[in-house]
């Protein structure tokens, strides 16, 4: 689940980089006559999962924020829980340098090889040159990420945390990740009223003191935080940032 309703394989992308280059063009300009392509409307390509941005201006202009509060340095190794299409991250690596990702998904469906490399070759062809991030795959379970212990500086959860079956299993998989000092990111939308559920997914929504009091009970300290309130009075979304308490 990544689209809000409000709006081990390692690869090495230099290589597939010229290739995708001339098949991008030729896809584009195809694409722009039946998909939803409209100026600053993120692009649905046939037959691929998740909406694509369409120029790395674009990717500024409407995640800028996220971006700033991520601050992603060069030589980072981040993850992603419940990455699936892996067009986010893709985004992100598109305007980010010398990162390794570690995109984490149990949907073998969505979450394949091809899915992957096409985002990844499609944001190289926007920046001109190739990504210098590069990513590793990883198919988890519902109670463990089978990521490597104690490797991640960051751990991003983008607007999939409120679909964990087991989230107490998982939280105490995600503690062993983290570096000391790691920080875990968790982008979810927030309810309007008590009891609301997710407009897409129809599973419970928590509010933004149930998710710091939730995390804080499995052992995470809320140290920061970014608010969407997308003209509303109240935020509607939120990025909290956790680390492990000492």
């Amino acid at each position: 689940m990544r689209n809000y309703k409000f709006k081990i394989v390692e690869k090495n992308q230099t290589n597939l980089f010229t290739a995708a280059k001339v098949c991008f063009i030729i896809l584009l300009s195809h694409s722009f006559c039946t998909l939803h392509a409209q100026k600053q409307k993120k692009i649905k390509f046939e037959g691929r999962c998740g909406y694509f941005y369409q120029s790395i201006e674009h990717i500024h202009k409407v995640i800028g924020r996220e971006v700033v509060f991520y601050d992603f340095k060069p030589g980072e190794v981040v993850a992603s829980i419940g990455a699936q299409c892996c067009n986010w991250e893709a985004a992100l690596a598109a305007v980010t340098d010398s990162v390794l990702f570690y995109l984490e998904d149990i949907d073998s469906i969505k979450f394949t090889k091809e899915q992957t490399a096409f985002a990844w070759n499609y944001y190289a062809t926007l920046r001109g040159r190739p990504m210098t991030s590069n990513y590793k795959m990883i198919l988890g379970d519902e109670k463990s990420t089978s990521l490597p212990e104690n490797v991640f500086d960051k751990i991003l959860i983008i607007n999939s945390f409120h679909e964990f079956t087991f989230p107490t299993e998982m939280l105490a998989d995600i503690k062993k990740k983290l570096k000391p000092g790691g920080i875990l990111y968790i982008d979810e939308a927030l309810p309007k009223r008590q009891g609301q559920l997710h407009g897409i997914c129809n599973m419970p929504m928590l509010s933004s003191d149930q998710m710091i009091q939730l995390f804080s009970k499995n052992g995470f300290e809320y140290v920061d935080g970014l608010d969407f309130n997308y003209r509303q009075k109240n935020p509607v979304r939120k990025i909290f940032a956790f680390k492990i308490k000492e």
